[in-house]
């Protein structure tokens, strides 16, 4: 009976579509070391459970190991999405304190995960406040350099029409004094 029935197969790819795509995303994510510690536990976890029956691999040292309803996986990842199912997955591959992946475990880690993206988007923000203050400084340091150019080439516009003024003026002196004294020669 149960081979004929379609659905519950599909939910069954689908979750394991969403548990390989979540391992895939975990495995990229981490370094090698921690990619051999995920590897060596599970290779102990199955070594361990070959020896002992569920019973008695489930009441062992190995409480972390978990699995998790199908179900509530696809529901999970329907509901909070792919950065939670992904951290779920990330859990039962690293072992989770012998806690069980339940509804209510999934809730407290959607709202891990929605606080660590808060957290990421409030840095985000501070950068690019930050970023866009420093260019303003440097808009504000070029504008400076160009008036102080147009300063320096106004200013220096104006001394030269000092100078020209001064020069006329001292001409004019000069012609005065040359007058007077060519007057009072005579």
């Amino acid at each position: 009976e149960s081979f004929y029935d379609t659905t519950k197969w599909r939910r069954i790819v689908e979750a394991e579509e969403i548990v390989c795509n979540a391992c895939k995303e975990i495995c990229l994510d981490l370094r090698e070391e921690e990619m051999m510690g995920l590897l060596a536990e599970g290779y102990a976890k199955k070594a361990i459970k070959e020896d002992l029956d569920e019973y008695e691999f489930r009441n062992a040292m190995y409480l972390e190991h978990a699995t998790v309803n199908r179900q509530t996986l696809l529901d999970a990842h329907r509901k909070h999405g792919k950065e939670v199912t992904k951290e779920v997955v990330k859990q039962m591959l690293l072992g989770k304190k012998g806690e069980e992946i339940d509804k209510r475990y999934i809730d407290k880690v959607a709202d891990i995960v929605r606080e660590k993206r808060r957290v990421r988007e409030r840095m985000i923000e501070k950068s690019m406040r930050e970023l866009l203050r420093d260019e303003e400084k440097t808009k504000s340091k070029k504008k400076g350099k160009k008036k102080k150019k147009r300063k320096g080439v106004s200013e220096t516009k104006e001394e030269e029409k000092k100078e020209g003024e001064t020069e006329e003026v001292e001409k004019s002196e000069e012609a005065e004094t040359s007058s007077v004294e060519v007057g009072g020669a005579r």
